[in-house]
């Protein structure tokens, strides 16, 4: 009987819900979740494309209850450590006189690695990131208490199955691509799809080494025996620079052949399109989590989501122009420059479909609640899985990847017999910390010596902590110079005191440098090479650096 009764209850919910439809909408007030102050930096300007999307979702979760400041590091046009250093001047200054934010939302890796290293002017107040590509560096802070957000990860296996599908006779797959760190990385990221699709030959055009005539006159000569997919031209061998825009509508105006992309910058001027990372949706999504944080919920109970809000997006324009049908893209792409048809325009006349609808959303509600119980018991099991995955990997006191992981990489590197060079460290006289002030301090002064060298990753450089206060990192470079550069970036974040037992202390480390394949041909030798090294280091003084020398003398 109670059971007829919820199922009458429910039928005429269902008709009350599409007879207010067809008659027409109402205005709904959301009701308010209370008062808050939120602070968003951004990587970048207000100018670049991504950052309007981003605040507009940032916005949309959020309503107008809650109080956004914004701040802005510019980094696209001015990538400098003395710009990072003036903007942490201006916001500490800025954070002293003015009241308390209850939560912090950062946009893009620079800003994700400025809180990161900056982490005391902020206090304990949550940071909830967005944007930031860097997997690994985001994943570590899984298990911060007060860090938690969305990756950006983008990829372009759907777009290449997509592009495949509209040209099945397409042969060859050419990426354009330059040598800016995000090309390069990108770049990576296009050809690891090579195992996934052999029946197309995978090549890249590298902007940055050609000259523009060359690079016009590469892109017209394709035809349909190829798929075009646009990544990143900031620049050529002529020296020129280019906006998004501008490299889109230069190349795209004189291919004959669409433009597939993977990225939502340039789309609108002449990119056909492809699957993109929504930014939208991503600071919504973030939006979401700073507003669970005002409302009460504790920023340790969200797990940093690693899968991007993906959607199918294509220009109407470029369609046209190349013979594509709207019936050849997945059904929830999103049409940009669409111009509406007289059923788009006189849509009321298909109300009546509405009820058909209602009934399959019915059907819908009842599969969903007999499934219910069972994607509860998934998703449980899956949270346990990724946290023993996470226990796996890292180091459980400083969230860095750990020595398994370590030797892992550094096998895998020399068995594709890649250079690299092998960058072993510690901290000068470390024990005297943990013999005057306790494991404690000692334990949060490597905390801290993580988080600094863990803010220098980037696409080439990783760091492991081995055991103690031994940490390792992996320069993937086979020029000493660079290598260098990063052993240099080790010592500089020695330069900034550490805060032991209420005071400041300068602390130093020395550092060992090995090379592969010059100075070893396995594991074994280049680790013992790099420990020789630092040794060296140690015996001559300590804090500096030295690369490793076959004349060195070994340890007895």
């Amino acid at each position: 009987m109670k059971n007829h009764k919820v199922e009458k209850g429910c039928i005429l919910a269902a008709l009350l819900f599409v007879l207010l439809w067809i008659g027409g909408s109402f205005p709904v007030n959301a009701k308010e979740t209370g008062r808050g102050r939120v602070l968003f930096i951004s990587s970048y300007s207000y100018a670049w494309e991504t950052i309007p999307q981003q605040i507009d979702g940032i916005r949309k979760s959020l309503g107008d209850d809650v109080t956004i400041d914004y701040k802005f590091m510019d980094t696209k046009n001015v990538d400098t450590a003395e710009n990072v250093h003036l903007f942490y001047k201006s916001l500490s200054y800025y954070l002293s006189q003015v009241p308390a934010y209850d939560v912090v939302i950062v946009g893009d890796d620079a800003a994700y690695n400025f809180v990161l290293v900056y982490r005391k002017i902020f206090g304990n107040t949550p940071i909830v990131f967005e944007g930031v590509n860097n997997v690994s560096k985001a994943l570590a802070m899984d298990y911060n208490p007060n860090v938690t957000g969305i990756i950006e990860n983008q990829t372009y296996g759907n777009t290449i199955a997509l592009a495949k599908k509209i040209y099945p006779e397409a042969a060859h797959i050419v990426a354009i691509v330059d040598n800016t760190v995000t090309g390069l990385s990108a770049r990576k990221e296009f050809y690891s799809y090579k195992d996934e699709f052999p029946d197309l030959e995978f090549s890249d055009i590298n902007a940055s080494e050609f000259s523009q005539k060359d690079l016009i006159k590469s892109v017209e000569s394709f035809d349909e025996s190829t798929i075009l997919l646009y990544i990143l031209c900031s620049n050529d061998k002529d020296g020129n620079v280019y906006a998004s825009a501008e490299s889109v509508q230069m190349l795209s105006s004189r291919a004959h052949i669409p433009m597939f992309s993977g990225i939502s910058i340039g789309m609108g001027k002449g990119l056909l399109g492809g699957e993109i990372v929504s930014h939208e949706e991503m600071g919504e999504i973030a939006g979401e989590m700073a507003l669970k944080i005002l409302n009460g919920e504790p920023c340790e109970n969200m797990d940093v989501i690693t899968d991007s809000p993906m959607t199918y997006c294509f220009d109407e324009t470029v369609m046209k122009r190349f013979g594509i049908s709207r019936s050849m893209l997945p059904d929830d792409a999103k049409i940009i420059n669409h111009e509406e048809t007289f059923m788009e325009q006189y849509g009321k006349v298909i109300r009546i479909t509405s009820v058909i609808g209602g009934i399959m959303v019915l059907f819908i509600i009842w599969l969903v609640r007999d499934n219910m119980h069972k994607r509860k018991v998934n998703d449980t099991i899956s949270s346990l899985n990724k946290k023993l995955n996470f226990m796996a990997r890292y180091d459980a006191l400083t969230a860095l990847l750990n020595r398994r992981v370590f030797m892992e990489d550094l096998q895998y590197r020399i068995r594709e017999k890649e250079p690299f060079g092998l960058i072993m460290f510690d901290m000068d006289n470390f024990k005297r910390i943990n013999d005057v002030y306790g494991h404690n301090e000692g334990d949060a002064v490597l905390k801290e010596m993580a988080a600094r060298a863990g803010a220098l990753v980037d696409d080439i450089f990783e760091v492991y902590r081995l055991a103690g206060d031994e940490f390792v990192a992996i320069v993937q470079s086979g020029q000493a110079e660079v290598i260098d550069s990063y052993a240099m970036k080790i010592l500089d974040t020695f330069k900034i005191p550490y805060q032991i037992a209420g005071g400041e202390q300068y602390l130093a480390s020395s550092i060992g440098i090995a090379m592969y394949p010059k100075d070893g041909k396995n594991s074994t030798e280049v680790i013992a090479a790099a420990d020789h090294a630092m040794y060296e280091v140690k015996k001559n003084g300590k804090n500096s650096r030295a690369f490793y020398d076959a004349g060195m003398e070994k340890e007895p």
